[in-house]
């Protein structure tokens, strides 16, 4: 019952969310990804790439005119709960009330709600995280977090035992994973991960074993069942 109260509240009662559409270009390490958070509507997104010179949202995240009031929400669990909502001023930035140099790192997911009436394109420009052991920790013990793969690959969630084709999430059995579906303005089935097999789903598109894709700019909810574990990715320039 706590997780349904937790996700439904992360859904903050959103409507007409509609299906986002991400890109990804790359020259090298740098690159950018496009996404869009629907008119009036929610989405969870993601930083996928390191900002020039750093990660604060003014630099990652900065909005056209048109847009204010927009609110992005950020899930901390050391605290299990949400901090102070970060709203983006028309003139001014990024505003949140307890955090001066709000900051979006990959491997974060988000929330964002925009408020206009027309939808909200955003495009994320940085360089693409790299290294051969990037670590994004999840914490267990069945406690969520709002996650995204700091490498933007667009590829399913996988496992460690798959990495090689897959994001190599470090699943165990009994995890599971929670993926909000706009066109049904709720979640999809959860994907829950079975020793041996792997995800399985009531989903029709992806019900296994390979789990669901991850497309690049987007979060998702992990609720780990076992002890905490890093999830590890790696990206290098040839």
């Amino acid at each position: 019952m706590r997780t349904k109260t937790l996700l439904l509240t992360a859904a903050l009662s959103a409507a007409g969310l509609l299906p986002s559409m991400a890109q990804v270009f790359s020259v090298n390490a740098v690159g950018y990804v496009n996404q869009s958070v629907p008119p009036n509507g929610l989405a969870i997104l993601a930083v996928p790439l390191n900002g020039n010179p750093d990660n604060l949202l003014n630099t990652t995240l900065p909005l056209p005119n048109g847009y204010d009031g927009t609110t992005i929400y950020r899930y901390d669990t050391s605290i299990n709960n949400y901090r102070d909502p970060i709203n983006w001023i028309e003139g001014f930035g990024w505003y949140s009330a307890s955090d001066a140099a709000p900051t979006v790192n990959p491997g974060e997911g988000i929330w964002v709600q925009n408020l206009a009436g027309t939808a909200l394109n955003v495009t994320f420009v940085g360089e693409v995280p790299a290294g051969a052991s990037l670590q994004n920790p999840i914490p267990g013990g069945n406690n969520l977090k709002l996650a995204s793969s700091i490498v933007p690959k667009g590829l399913p969630l996988g496992d460690a035992a798959t990495a090689a084709s897959t994001l190599g999430f470090p699943a165990g059995d009994g995890d599971t994973v929670y993926i909000y579906n706009p066109a049904i303005n709720n979640y999809k089935e959860p994907y829950s991960y079975i020793a041996g097999y792997g995800w399985f789903s009531a989903n029709t598109d992806d019900p296994g074993p390979a789990g669901p894709t991850i497309a690049p700019g987007t979060g998702f909810w992990t609720q780990k069942s076992g002890a905490a574990a890093n999830w590890t990715e790696s990206f290098s320039v040839n």
